[in-house]
């Protein structure tokens, strides 16, 4: 009896990760940390550190104050209460009042920018498709469009 013959393995492509999808994900994180802090994502990360000021004193909440409260409650940043005063409902008043201010917005922006997207990949599939195929596939950077 011949020996049988050895199937090839199939190789498993790398999935490659998608600026728009990246991009609907960036969209829709900013909509989100506006609601609740009163900022745009940039600032709720960067505002304390990297030598740029801190949103003190405002409705406007930043990482830094977060943690800086969580750790240090004597700062009165962030999370202690006396920091936005008591009159104010301290922090969970300030994002009561960021999500009343910016809600609206940021939730029709967390529905549509998905949508959009999607909407944007199906009546741009030729030219998407030749973007990967003649502009990213040759320089194998593990993304597409």
């Amino acid at each position: 009896m011949p020996p049988r013959r050895k199937k090839s393995k199939t190789r498993r492509r790398k999935s490659l990760t998608s600026l728009i999808d990246v991009g609907t994900s960036l969209v829709v994180a900013n909509a989100t940390t506006q609601a609740m802090f009163g900022t745009n994502m940039w600032e709720f990360f960067t505002a304390g550190w990297f030598g740029r000021p801190n949103s003190s004193g405002s409705w406007r909440l930043s990482l830094n104050e977060l943690v800086m409260g969580a750790i240090d409650p004597s700062t009165k940043m962030g999370m202690s209460e006396s920091f936005y005063g008591a009159a104010n409902g301290g922090f969970s008043g300030a994002v009561m009042k960021n999500l009343k201010d910016n809600g609206a917005a940021s939730l029709a922006t967390v529905i549509i920018a998905p949508i959009g997207a999607k909407l944007l990949k199906r009546v741009a599939r030729k030219p998407i498709a030749d973007m990967n195929k003649w502009v990213f596939k040759p320089i194998n950077m593990g993304v597409k469009l």
